[in-house]
């Protein structure tokens, strides 16, 4: 006889006294939908003979052994807030006949292994065909949903993961994380058959993923958690990653966030792959050495160090060697493919010279891509180049040896040859070079790129004759230029007189217009020649020379010469003492006889002494010399004199006299003060 006492939805928060039923009867209490958050005590009235206790949606926190009924059998706690449960009430609960608890969100530690299986233990019946077990799945908090299936789930307190166990499960799908996980989650994938990777919106909370062992043949990088601190990838079906999963894996290892383990896949060395191939080079060096022997693609040698070799599919199979961008200043030896021709991509480098064919793998070469380097010569080329590019490099001339071999490739196969960014010589002697490049479009490509250097013209638009101008241009332009440098000279000598002169007065550059005086100790400067009857014309040269800013000492008969000695000795002594010897050219002078003497000593003093000039200055009446005899009418018609009525006479005469301002520093010199040197 069964008691039925529905309680249930009456908003109870305790459990009233129950009636007791008759005896070898029982209870079935139903409490569901009320506040309760604890049961009542084991010695409650009638409560031990309750064996079918229903208290599903309530305030349950806990369960304790000593408020459950001695006598119960089927138990419903669907829908509270309980998270954990003791041993004791686990070796309770694992007696009844029914134990319903969904709806509880389980807090299971790694460390509670009699927690974790009697949860495991509900999960196995609920897959039973007990029906009343199917709907009764284990939500646990941290995941806010249920054990995925076949896999064991519990929280580590020492590391604050959350673990998701699912090794050696024997299943073939990734396992649905339905939602979020505040926390740091583990999934342990090992040794199954895991074929792709789902999304779901606990697959983004992972931290640790390990497929070790299993068959993921693609990894899209939308499908690698973002987060991700651990990812282990061995033993799969990967092929290659794509750049952008590769750019993701290298960002989080450089900042030291990221763990990727890639041994024991078949990876391919596809050119496609390249970005990875140098990423699995630089992780997994005996992994990228795998993926070439399983390429098969050389005969002998092997990747250089600093490059990455892969085998191109896209049209013709053929090795590809990329050293770009690696600050290598020679081309290493080079691995031989197998058959056919191999590419070598040298961009960005500092190669200065090319290699003899001699080097390894050289001669194999049919792409040679050497732009942005330091090359100033192309001198040696593999004999069955097909492509080679020297863009932005510091070559200025192609010798003929070069041009006649790529005329002999073109000849019997298709060449591309790249010659853009070089500084290239356009004079005379490269004209073969211009008609090259003009005539070889077909296969010199970007000929509207090449320049010559200097002009800064497009080399398509020079012209021979503006390299090599005619012959007539030539003789024009040299006699023009003879015509100018002899004009030039005439114009310097006609001005250098009064430019001299010029630089004397002024006080200006006196290094250039100054003479030096070789006979310094003489007792005047000048010796002032004349005819009694030109006495007049004394004074303003005595003024202008002695009273002026040279302060020259003159010597004229009048003032210097003894009384009582003869003339003839008085004008040699005169003429012997003086630097120079200044004649007043008059008619006067002409028609003296002591005047023609005078004229006469002063002549032959000149020519024996080289360091005394003969100043003649001839007056304007004076027209002809006729009345000279043979000896002085020679030398005024061959020798140079001054005119006394040229406007620049003065500065003419001052010019001519001795440079006083050469002296030793021990002369006085009234004008030293004012000397400006150049």
């Amino acid at each position: 006889m069964t008691l039925h006492i529905d309680c249930s939805r009456r908003g109870l928060t305790y459990v009233p006294p129950l009636p007791i039923p008759i005896t070898g009867g029982s209870t079935t209490l139903d409490l569901r939908g009320n506040s309760l958050m604890e049961l009542p005590n084991n010695t409650l009235s009638g409560y031990n003979d309750v064996k079918s206790l229903i208290v599903s949606s309530n305030r349950l926190t806990s369960l304790r052994v000593d408020r459950l009924p001695s006598k119960l059998n089927i138990l419903d706690i669907r829908y509270n807030n309980i998270q954990t449960l003791d041993k004791d009430v686990i070796k309770y609960l694992s007696n009844l006949g029914d134990f319903l608890q969904c709806g509880n969100q389980w807090i299971v530690n790694c460390n509670e292994n009699i927690f974790m299986h009697f949860l495991h233990e509900i999960y196995r019946r609920s897959l039973g065909n007990n029906l009343k077990w199917w709907a009764d799945s284990v939500y646990l908090h941290h995941l806010n949903a249920a054990c995925p299936d076949g896999c064991h789930c519990c929280f580590n307190r020492s590391t604050d993961y959350f673990m998701i166990d699912c090794r050696n499960a024997h299943i073939n799908y990734y396992p649905l994380l339905t939602h979020a996980i505040p926390y740091n989650a583990i999934l342990q994938l090992d040794t199954n058959k895991v074929e792709i990777i789902t999304h779901s919106l606990g697959h983004d909370s992972l931290r640790e993923l390990h497929l070790f062992d299993n068959k993921i043949a693609d990894l899209p990088f939308h499908l690698i958690p973002k987060n991700i601190t651990l990812l282990d990838l061995r033993k799969n079906q990967l092929e290659a990653l794509e750049d952008q999963v590769v750019d993701f894996f290298r960002e989080r290892e450089e900042s030291a966030e990221l763990e990727i383990r890639l041994s024991a896949n078949p990876w391919k060395c596809d050119c496609r792959a390249k970005s990875f191939l140098s990423f699995l080079r630089q992780k997994e060096p005996l992994e990228y050495t795998d993926a070439l022997d399983r390429c098969n693609i050389f005969s002998s040698g092997t990747c250089p160090e600093a490059c990455i070799c892969c085998l191109d599919n896209s049209t013709v199979p053929s090795m590809i060697i990329d050293c770009r961008f690696k600050g290598l200043k020679a081309i290493p030896p080079l691995p031989t493919p197998i058959s056919g021709q191999s590419t070598l991509h040298f961009e960005g480098n500092y190669l200065e010279a090319l290699p003899p064919n001699s080097l390894r793998g050289y001669a194999k070469l049919g792409h040679l891509y050497l732009a942005n380097n330091r090359l100033t010569e192309i001198n040696q080329l593999p004999e069955n180049i097909t492509t080679l590019d020297v863009r932005n490099n510091s070559i200025s001339v192609l010798r003929h040896q070069m041009r006649m071999f790529f005329d002999k490739r073109r000849a019997s196969t298709q060449l591309k040859v790249l010659l853009s960014g070089n500084p290239w010589t356009c004079n005379c002697e490269e004209k073969d070079f211009l008609h090259f490049v003009k005539s070889r479009s077909r296969y010199v490509e970007n000929v509207t790129d090449i320049y010559c250097v200097g002009t800064g013209k497009l080399m398509i638009l020079t012209d021979e004759s503006d390299l090599c101008p005619s012959g007539t241009v030539h003789y024009v332009t040299l006699t023009i230029s003879f015509m100018l440098m002899i004009l030039t000279i005439n114009l310097m000598i006609y001005i250098k007189q009064p430019l001299l002169i010029w630089f004397y007065e002024h006080n200006v550059c006196l290094n250039l217009a100054a003479r030096r005086e070789f006979d310094k100790q003489k007792k005047f400067d000048a010796f002032l020649s004349f005819t009694h009857k030109d006495e007049e014309l004394i004074e303003e040269f005595v003024d202008r020379l002695e009273n002026g800013d040279h302060c020259f000492r003159l010597c004229f008969y009048l003032r210097d010469w003894l009384v009582g000695v003869s003339i003839p000795e008085c004008i040699s002594q005169s003429v012997k003492d003086s630097k120079r010897i200044i004649i007043l050219m008059t008619i006067n002078f002409l028609n003296s006889t002591w005047g023609r003497l005078e004229f006469r000593l002063a002549l032959h003093a000149t020519s024996q002494d080289r360091c005394k000039r003969l100043i003649v200055v001839l007056y304007p009446e004076v027209e002809n010399f006729d009345d000279l005899d043979s000896e002085l009418r020679t030398y005024m018609v061959l020798n140079t004199y001054l005119k006394r009525d040229d406007p620049n006479f003065w500065n003419k005469l001052v010019y001519s006299m001795p440079h006083v301002n050469l002296r030793h520093d021990h002369e006085p010199d009234p004008v030293a003060n004012r000397i400006f040197l150049c």
